[in-house]
């Protein structure tokens, strides 16, 4: 298939390990921008001024991925297409959050937001009309006719009626959303690739269905039920009774304990990030180290095809995440070996004496 064999020529222009401790070794981000100038993303960067802000650099970098995604769907038809929609669903609710917290802040500078949106033709809502709305209610009525409105206006009526102001309902709502669509469109797929794309999309499931019950049982005081009722609907290995299992416990290592009765892999993981000095960021980039191995043995698997497209996305996808990382950590002069600790792809010390993570 045109698509697989389009992804195996993309693949061979990720960054290797080496470029990534040559970016980590960047003194600032202007730095990083002439270091990427000569890889895959120098094409993405040409209208970018001398001394880019680093919002620009990240949404140029983030552009390439849009870039790419379309021109894979141009090859694909019903449900491939569908499905494949659903997975640059997630950066329309990265801006959709980023709207959200500029009208949370009371910031008037549209514009500039404009300018680091992840625009895409296949957007379900308008860019324009959403820049345009001053508070929660417009939002709402923005969104009145799109498939967002039914998941989040719950949400969107308690932010502007003040009896919410924490953002996180309103960012998980639309977390899950993202996720159900693309649950949804994957049930459709041919049985063959369906299989073929379940250790990534399975295996995220579970793993952010942990990843809400850690945090519950960390840092909120919510009833089993109450946790519960924020989880995915969608199963892959973590069955129902072993949810409700998990949500009773009392500590993060009494999850873990309880975890590796049967999912000794998933047990590790969250084992592993709470013996970690930042226990949080540890278990975020460890879910998506997960998910990273999981697509890269997809994209290896057999002839290509539908399925090595998905999954070189997801790995571009990840590539992107540890650029805008790796432009923080430049940004506020962290130890580069420090950082690279928490970044989703394996990278080995320069020079390849042996594996870094």
């Amino acid at each position: 298939m045109a698509v697989g064999v389009k992804a195996h020529v993309l693949y061979s222009r990720l960054l290797s390990d080496d470029d990534y401790w040559d970016l980590l070794s960047s003194n600032t981000v202007p730095e990083i921008k002439e270091k990427l100038m000569s890889t895959a993303y120098g094409e993405f960067f040409e209208t970018l001024p001398a001394e880019a802000h680093r919002h620009d650099l990240e949404s140029a970098i983030h552009s390439t991925l849009i870039s790419q995604a379309e021109s894979f769907l141009f090859h694909m038809s019903s449900p491939r297409d569908k499905f494949f929609k659903t997975l640059m669903y997630q950066y329309e609710a990265d801006d959709l959050k980023s709207v959200f917290r500029h009208i949370a802040s009371g910031r008037a500078d549209r514009e500039k937001l404009r300018r680091v949106l992840n625009v895409s033709k296949h957007s379900m809502v308008s860019y324009d009309n959403i820049l345009s709305a001053r508070d929660f209610s417009e939002v709402s009525d923005v969104l009145r006719n799109t498939p967002y409105h039914r998941s989040l206006a719950e949400s969107l009526k308690r932010l502007h009626s003040g009896e919410e102001r924490s953002l996180f309902p309103l960012e998980m709502a639309l977390d899950m959303f993202v996720e159900f669509l693309q649950n949804e469109a994957l049930k459709k797929l041919e049985t063959g690739e369906r299989s073929r794309l379940l250790p990534i999309f399975g295996a995220r499931a579970d793993l952010y269905n942990i990843y809400i019950l850690y945090r519950a049982v960390a840092y909120y005081s919510m009833t089993p039920e109450e946790t519960l009722n924020r989880l995915l609907p969608s199963r892959y290995r973590v069955t129902m009774p072993v949810l409700r299992e998990l949500a009773r416990a009392e500590s993060g290592p009494r999850l873990t304990e309880t975890l590796n009765g049967g999912f000794p892999a998933y047990a590790e993981l969250i084992s592993s990030a709470l013996d970690d000095e930042i226990p949080e960021l540890a278990l975020e980039s460890k879910i998506k180290r997960y998910i990273y191995i999981q697509a890269k043995k997809v994209f290896d698997n057999g002839p290509p095809g539908f399925h090595t497209a998905v999954g070189y996305y997801i790995l571009k996808q990840f590539e992107i995440t540890d650029l805008t990382r790796i432009i923080e950590y430049v940004r506020y002069a962290h130890d580069k070996r420090d950082a690279a600790v928490y970044l989703t792809k394996p990278i080995a010390v320069a020079g390849g004496e042996h594996e870094w993570q």
